[in-house]
């Protein structure tokens, strides 16, 4: 008996069967073989069949250890989790520096992953929906791909990017939680208590100080290292009149988790303009600090051109 390397690089195990024959002739080959066995532990060894006077070599593999994976989504900025329709996966090493072992991509979100290799642990990092391909000098380390950093501007609130993380223990099972990066504005109410039936025109609202990037694995602690003074419009459904409207317009950023105005890391704003009487009115109501993943509604209730009161939650 003696071990051998398979062609797929795993140790194996060669028991050799007694076959008919002579005790002479089964102990030459036998000594041949053994003097062969070095090189064939470098080379690797094939099955070769032989006739009623050979060894048979049965390949018995040994299993390496067996690493767990399942993946849920945990969306708050949506009524109904948004799909997946692109996951990649990173495996790391737990261990030294941490390098890649190894990626895979799919098409949708697995239930499970089953991952095999030596070692007793390994970071599984999970992106769905990435807007492109990411370079090896992003990935090939792990501490490398905590430091990937996606422009807002390549991001879409219909199928927004969504990560997630675990370490998993050999013979274990963890669970990857995929989270959107960015945070979603809502509108809630809207209310005008102006006298003489005197209605907000063609209302919209818009987001200023918008973080231009963000760190994908990161969790909390958002600061832009980018600002963008002025986001998109977009327009209320209706002009708002006595009564009270819910429009629910919704808006979306990254996180940004400074709630003051400070040089060089502004706060995020959300803008109501509407035009009163012929002149453009603008409402600026500031919102405290972005959480990802986050969900922050505001109420407006106008009473003049320069008066209001808003209620953020």
């Amino acid at each position: 008996m003696k071990t051998a390397w398979n062609q797929t690089g795993r140790l194996s195990l060669l028991i050799f069967r007694r076959s008919p024959g002579g005790t002479l002739p089964r102990l030459i080959l036998l000594f041949s073989l053994l003097i062969q066995t070095p090189a064939c532990l470098i080379s690797g060894c094939s099955r070769d069949g032989g006739g009623p006077d050979s060894l048979d070599a049965v390949e018995v593999q040994l299993d390496s250890s067996r690493f767990d994976v399942s993946f849920n989504i945990v969306d708050n900025i949506a009524e109904t989790p948004h799909s997946v329709r692109r996951l990649d996966v990173y495996i790391y090493d737990a261990d030294g520096i941490k390098p890649l072992l190894d990626k895979r991509r799919y098409d949708s979100l697995p239930e499970s992953l089953v991952l095999h290799g030596n070692g007793k642990a390994r970071i599984v990092v999970a992106i769905a929906n990435s807007p492109g391909d990411f370079g090896s000098e992003s990935t090939g380390r792990f501490d490398a791909i905590e430091m990937l950093s996606l422009d807002f501007a390549s991001e879409s609130p219909e199928m927004p990017v969504m990560s997630g993380m675990c370490t998993v223990e050999a013979g274990g099972t963890e669970t990857i939680s995929l989270a959107p990066l960015m945070a979603r504005i809502k509108l809630g109410e809207v209310g005008n208590r102006m006298k003489n039936y005197v209605r907000l025109e063609d209302p919209r609202i818009y987001l200023e100080n918008l973080n231009s990037g963000a760190e994908i694995m990161r969790e909390g602690g958002f600061r832009p290292s980018g600002v963008t003074e002025k986001g998109a419009k977009v327009s209320l459904p209706y002009d708002i009149g006595v009564y009270a409207q819910h429009p629910g317009t919704e808006l979306f950023c990254y996180p940004n988790d400074s709630s003051e105005a400070t040089i060089g890391t502004p706060g995020t704003k959300l803008v109501l303009e509407c035009e009163i009487k012929g002149e453009i009115a603008r409402f600026i109501i500031d919102l405290p600090a972005i959480r990802r993943n986050s969900t922050t509604t505001v109420d407006i209730t106008v009473s003049g051109k320069e008066d209001f009161e808003s209620k953020v939650y």
